[in-house]
């Protein structure tokens, strides 16, 4: 009998140590006491998100930079070809490039537009060789705006005016000459169709505008200061914006 209750005092304290030994170790590894790795643990979580979010999927594809529209702006006449002239001497050819350099001043700070003009001085650009349309046509321009001052024998005539000649260029004048037309305060005188040269002989849309008569002193005296300048400037560029859906 003592030697059986010995036997089982002995198995025990075996059993007891084993249980020491097992206990001590898991302490000392603290990843067999939790059962999972740290990498298990970030896969289980990737998948979690997935199952809540969805399947991940790659980014999509960058889109194409978009190219800048290419407007042509065109001071009508200069050099040797001064215009109309106005009731006190003035001359057409400075009256639309002085206009002409503040739209394109204008245009630079507008992000998606590219401006050009066809002279940016005074000189003389040919109507037989066609200069103007073929200096636009080349370039492959989106738009083309030519500036002009208008004249005529009776000095009480007054207005503004816009031309187009091919069809898909009505638009166009339409828009630049609602906004023209309400900056300088002028008669309106409406849009018309017009077998101009610049505007027959270029591909994209195109308008011509005659935004006043010189050769009415009271509209000329206006004509000729900065302001009535800037303001029909913008007003040629909140056109062109309106046009390109800018």
């Amino acid at each position: 009998m003592m030697k059986k209750k010995n036997f089982l005092i002995l198995v025990t304290l075996c059993i007891l140590i084993v249980g020491a030994f097992i206990a001590t170790n898991m302490l000392a590894e603290p990843g067999l006491s939790q059962g999972i790795s740290e990498n298990d643990e970030a896969n289980d979580i990737l998948v979690a998100d997935q199952q809540i979010f969805g399947p991940l999927e790659p980014p999509a594809p960058a889109e194409p930079e978009k190219e800048p529209f290419k407007v042509v702006i065109d001071p009508g006449h200069g050099g040797e070809d001064p215009g109309a002239e106005g009731a006190s001497g003035s001359y057409e050819k400075d009256f639309t490039l002085a206009v002409s350099l503040k739209v394109a001043s204008l245009l630079e700070d507008v992000p998606d537009i590219e401006a050009y003009m066809t002279r940016d001085k005074d000189v003389f650009l040919s109507s037989e060789t066609r200069d103007r349309p073929n200096f636009a046509n080349e370039l492959e321009a989106d738009l083309f705006i030519s500036i002009h001052a208008n004249t005529f024998a009776d000095p009480t005539v007054s207005g503004t005016e816009t031309f187009y000649y091919h069809d898909h260029s009505l638009g166009l004048a339409n828009i630049i000459h609602r906004h023209v037309a309400k900056a300088t305060g002028f008669r309106d005188r409406g849009v018309s169709q017009e077998n101009f040269f610049v505007l027959r002989d270029t591909t994209m849309p195109a308008t011509l505008l005659e935004i006043g008569y010189l050769t009415n002193p009271a509209d000329e005296q206006t004509m000729l200061t900065e302001e009535f300048q800037q303001a029909v400037a913008e007003a040629i560029v909140d056109g062109i914006k309106e046009y390109l859906g800018l």
